[in-house]
């Protein structure tokens, strides 16, 4: 897609446009692409930027974008039955490949704790009863931008064989009156009518269920109340209809969201270990020429304190070094380690150690 000279922030909403475009057309690839380039963008514009906050603010657009395009080249179409996802307008989405925690390196405590809390109860409900555990609640995942929590729910819906329920916060409000509410209600309502059971996922729950606050207008307490509500209804493992949910700031979430039995686990998701990190790489690294000296081990040992999102931006970063050579000399040449040195100079971490110690005191 052809850039203009327009500003950087009319290239960016341009691009997005046209990944929103060849999305819906079915061109996953595409998208990626796009979403990719504005991504890029915006990291650029973020370092030029001198007002910290608006830096931050850059920095985390971008790794959503990134995280995104990373998640639509991944899930290619498929015709084998499986979980399938649906939005929040209750669309059903292409079939996708069926994840597993075996398709996600590292983040062994998480799975573990998804293992024991949700996989297990709903694969062995006699065992649940003969010892006493009580089912219900949902579980919330938070931590850094880029560290896989859409990935691990999508894996438990896969563990499980359920059909898997995105609910995107920003395609629930709507600027109606009370089309927020039912957007919201027609989506569990459609969860729930599944015989099997299903697999709900709250992306960005902070966007409808931030603090209530005298300032707070009507709207966004009426769909705070609705979210409320739907989760009192979930029935937990027991009925087999799954509530996750979403953050990268949990400290802006209600309490009244917070309270047991509608979040009975939460659990922290931390940035990726060197074995997650050496997987990113290869992942980053799928058909594209490399030379020896590019070893996944050496650069999962040297981007430690990166996200996910991170890690494929620098992938991104380092290819693009040698697709441009190619075009400007008419000779083509493997990916270098010196590539990724280059890239990994231009890439600033996502997540500050000052983020990291947030989440922990948080939790």
């Amino acid at each position: 897609m052809n850039q203009s000279d327009s500003s950087w922030s009319e290239q960016v909403r341009r691009l997005l446009d046209h990944a929103n475009h060849v999305l819906q057309q079915g061109d996953r690839a595409a998208a990626a692409q796009d979403m990719v380039q504005a991504a890029e963008l915006l990291f650029l514009q973020a370092k030029k930027e001198s007002d910290v906050e608006e830096k931050r603010r850059l920095v985390k657009r971008a790794t959503e974008i990134l995280e995104t395009s990373v998640r639509l080249a991944d899930e290619e179409p498929k015709t084998t039955d499986s979980a399938t996802e649906t939005s929040a307008s209750a669309s059903p989405k292409p079939k996708s490949k069926t994840l597993t925690f075996a398709d996600i390196a590292g983040l062994d405590g998480v799975k573990k704790t998804l293992m024991q809390r949700v996989v297990f109860p709903l694969r062995f409900p006699e065992k649940l009863e003969k010892y006493g555990i009580s089912g219900g609640g949902g579980m919330l995942l938070y931590g850094p931008p880029g560290t896989g929590k859409t990935l691990l729910v999508r894996a438990v819906a896969g563990e499980l064989g359920l059909p898997f329920f995105v609910i995107k916060s920003s395609e629930v409000l709507s600027q109606y009156y009370g089309q927020s509410e039912k957007q919201l209600a027609d989506l569990f309502a459609d969860a729930r009518s599944r015989p099997n059971g299903a697999v709900v996922f709250l992306d960005e729950i902070d966007a409808l269920g931030a603090k209530r606050t005298e300032s707070m207008n009507e709207a966004s307490r009426r769909v705070l109340n609705q979210l409320l509500q739907e989760l009192d209804g979930v029935d937990g493992r027991s009925g087999r209809l799954i509530f996750f949910a979403a953050t990268n700031e949990p400290w802006l979430l209600d309490a009244a969201l917070l309270r047991p039995p509608r979040f009975c686990e939460k659990c922290y998701v931390p940035l990726p270990d060197a074995a997650a990190r050496r997987v990113l790489f290869e992942m980053g690294l799928r058909n594209c020429p490399v030379n020896a000296d590019v070893v996944p081990e050496r650069l999962a040992s040297l981007s430690e304190g990166l996200s996910g999102a991170d890690i494929a931006n620098i992938c991104e970063r380092a290819k693009l070094i040698p697709f441009t050579e190619s075009i400007r000399t008419g000779r083509d040449r493997s990916l270098s380690l010196r590539d990724f040195d280059d890239a990994m100079q231009n890439v600033q971490p996502s997540v500050t150690a000052e983020s990291i110690k947030r989440y922990e005191e948080w939790g």
